[in-house]
């Protein structure tokens, strides 16, 4: 097999693997009267969890990463006057599905020259499963007037932990930051 065959099919399984997986569903909003430029500085309040089980070390991942994406952008933290104030609250939330699938029997038995009596029956199997969400909602508030300005929330289907907790939080709060500021209209 040629080299570039090989990596072909190894971008291939990459690409079903990442397609399998659910994707994070990301929802912004914003207070479309604000002046996003006036903002330089921001600071946080303290992340809250909702639900099952947020351990400490995601949620100082999801402050670093908050941070690092709003320094990305040009903001710079400051502790003691800030323009804006930032929260975040991660919720998680467990259900159980139930469906039922119906079996129906019908027939009898055949012998040669003469039929077995005829039955119906039918059965139903449940099955029941645990479902498991996540959402990372992320306020931004105008520190001066205390309202909300921005709002971003992701939401993804977790069927287990994160298997890379490093890469998987900063891309998932990168992805939920991609429209924060809003860049003003086109007149």
């Amino acid at each position: 097999m040629k080299a570039t065959t090989k990596i072909m099919l190894l971008l291939l399984l990459n690409f079903m693997v990442i397609a399998c997986s659910s994707p994070l569903k990301v929802i912004t909003d914003y207070d479309t009267k604000a002046d996003f430029s006036r903002f330089q500085t921001f600071s946080f309040y303290q992340l809250t969890d909702k639900g099952p089980g947020l351990s400490e070390l995601n949620q100082q991942r999801i402050i670093n990463a908050i941070r690092d994406e709003l320094v990305k952008k040009g903001f710079k933290e400051d502790l003691t006057n800030p323009d804006l104030l930032v929260n975040a609250t991660a919720i998680v939330t467990e259900e159980k599905q139930v469906t039922s699938t119906n079996y129906y029997n019908y027939g009898g038995y055949y012998r040669p020259y003469r039929w077995g009596p005829t039955y119906v029956g039918g059965s139903t199997v449940y099955n029941v499963s645990e479902l498991r969400e996540g959402s990372l909602v992320i306020d931004i508030i105008d520190a001066s007037t205390k309202h909300l300005i921005w709002q971003g929330t992701g939401n993804k289907e977790i069927d287990t932990g994160l298997k890379k907790p490093e890469t998987e939080v900063p891309a998932a709060v990168a992805k939920i930051l991609a429209g924060f500021p809003p860049q003003p209209k086109q007149k």
